[in-house]
């Protein structure tokens, strides 16, 4: 990490995103604020996990466009931040940077929307976009394993989700038969079969109940449900129902 700029060396056009990009500089360079100036990559994730459950939050609360319109103002704020940093301490990037790549990123991943290739239906394109990654990667067609790439630090029902479609795209698990994914400790001693008669004495509740709830997401999975969605409203309308009484 290099050494602290004393004073942005740019000055912005007075457009909206320009304007907030010279707002976060000035609050992250030295001189500017001490809380901003004192964070880092590491501080931040903290309060980037909490903005994006506010803005996911104001969407599953079905909230006006004003205040989903801000929340999304404070994940861009996160964005902005995390960019100002890199730009401050000489990372290698800035938000210029950042938003070059995603631009080039999003053309090269849609040529059927930028290029020549036509009309490509959602299953074309899912194997489309897998072999354009390992090009990017300058990998091997085919090298690239079914769950490469699903972050280890998901929440664990959005990462089940999202194992359970990587293995239904690649034919590895039957989406309409749940019980396929339980695991082979359910047909030990003492497990729960799937008929879901009751546990002998000895079995582990933990690995029963973990392989009901793998059950679930593949179920959802087979219905379009995003089952960590399903489960938030769920949570609201316990916590609803308990304030109103």
């Amino acid at each position: 990490m290099g050494t602290p700029r004393s004073t942005p060396e740019d000055s912005y056009p007075n457009d909206a995103l320009d304007g907030i990009r010279q707002t976060m500089r000035q609050l992250v360079w030295p001189g500017g604020c001490a809380w901003h100036a004192a964070q880092n990559h590491d501080s931040l994730i903290p309060f980037l996990v909490e903005e994006t459950a506010e803005f996911i939050d104001a969407i599953d609360r079905r909230l006006g466009p004003e205040e989903v319109a801000s929340e999304l103002g404070d994940v861009l704020y996160q964005v902005l931040f995390h960019a100002a940093i890199a730009e401050r301490d000489d990372e290698g990037y800035d938000f210029d940077t950042v938003t070059q790549a995603l631009n080039e990123k999003l053309i090269a991943r849609h040529p059927h929307v930028f290029g020549d290739r036509g009309y490509m239906s959602v299953e074309e394109l899912n194997a489309e976009w897998e072999r354009l990654k390992e090009d990017a990667a300058g990998e091997r067609r085919g090298s690239r394993g079914v769950l490469d790439g699903i972050p280890r630090d998901m929440p664990t029902l959005a990462r089940a989700a999202k194992v359970v479609e990587r293995l239904k795209r690649a034919r590895l698990l039957d989406p309409e038969n749940a019980a396929s994914i339980i695991t082979s400790a359910s047909t030990t001693k003492g497990a729960v079969p799937t008929g879901g008669a009751v546990a002998e004495d000895h079995a582990d509740p933990s690995t029963e109940i973990g392989d009901e709830l793998l059950a679930v997401v593949v179920r959802a999975n087979a219905v379009g449900v995003d089952a960590d969605r399903a489960l938030r409203l769920a949570i609201a309308r316990l916590v609803e129902r308990h304030v109103e009484e």
